[in-house]
């Protein structure tokens, strides 16, 4: 209690001092529907599991609820890969790109082919980009489509220079692509080696989050007395609490993961 006195006083001391009253942004997380329909069936199969092994019907529909979450993980994480698996091409793009620039090619042949030959990058996705620049508005268009289609900060910077560098043409294209070129792979391997820092700090989260429902378990399935005593009024608000307190750590360590992604400043 001493403690939530200090926060609520803290608080208060912020909003008499700058007037300003603290907002909690929270943001649902994207669900596509294959997930989304994973979560349910593996909510309704963890239910029943649970519930026939510890016989508690609280703690059955607590553990099902964090069963669900794994389809949606396993979603984002599969989304993240795809977009990271499209920034790590780049480099390879714009050093083919700058090959047949110097081969005599133009910017827009060059960048075309070298997003057709990239293995990497999904063929529709290519595919599409072609036939905005030849069909639709242009190179600029093309371009803005390549932005919205995968919002990442490094292809908005990628996207942004190449618009600039065939809008001013010029014999220093080929230059441009490959300073380009160069500065995308650092930044690439940089974030790259950051990922794998922060690798130990997620399964260390996710060891919390769930090593104390696995006690939970072990103990309602082990002592007939504490099988009795969540089954009580009592025992299901401790677990409903449990429940909201792992949900909110969840929500907040995926926020706190997406402070050390690199903002979109071009948009």
């Amino acid at each position: 209690m001493r403690g939530v006195a200090v926060l609520c006083a803290a608080a208060a001391s912020w909003v008499l001092i700058t007037g300003v009253f603290p907002r909690a942004v929270v943001r649902p997380p994207q669900i596509s529907i294959p997930y989304a329909i994973g979560a349910g069936a593996t909510f309704v199969v963890a239910g029943i599991a649970a519930l026939s092994a510890l016989g508690v019907p609280v703690i059955a529909v607590a553990m099902a609820c964090l069963a669900a979450m794994v389809p949606i993980t396993l979603g984002q994480q599969r989304e993240r890969a795809q977009h990271s698996g499209v920034r790590d091409a780049w480099p390879d793009v714009l050093s083919y790109t700058r090959t047949s620039i110097s081969a005599g090619a133009t910017l827009e042949d060059a960048f075309l082919t070298a997003l057709q030959r990239n293995e990497a990058m999904e063929p529709e996705f290519a595919e599409f980009v072609r036939k905005e620049v030849g069909f639709g508005g242009g190179f600029g268009a093309g371009l803005d489509a390549i932005r919205t289609g995968h919002a990442d900060p490094t292809t908005d910077r990628i996207a942004i220079s190449l618009s600039a560098a065939s809008g001013s043409g010029g014999s220093r294209v080929g230059q441009v692509v490959g300073v380009l070129a160069a500065s995308v792979a650092d930044e690439i391997r940089l974030r790259k080696a950051h990922d794998a820092a922060l690798t130990e700090q997620r399964w260390t989260v996710n060891v919390a989050l769930v090593a104390p429902w696995v006690l939970l378990a072990l103990s309602v399935a082990t002592n007939p007395q504490s099988k009795a005593a969540y089954s009580t009024t009592q025992g299901a608000v401790v677990v409903g609490v449990g429940l909201l307190c792992t949900v909110a750590g969840w929500l907040l360590a995926r926020r706190a993961s997406r402070l050390s992604s690199a903002p979109r400043v071009f948009r």
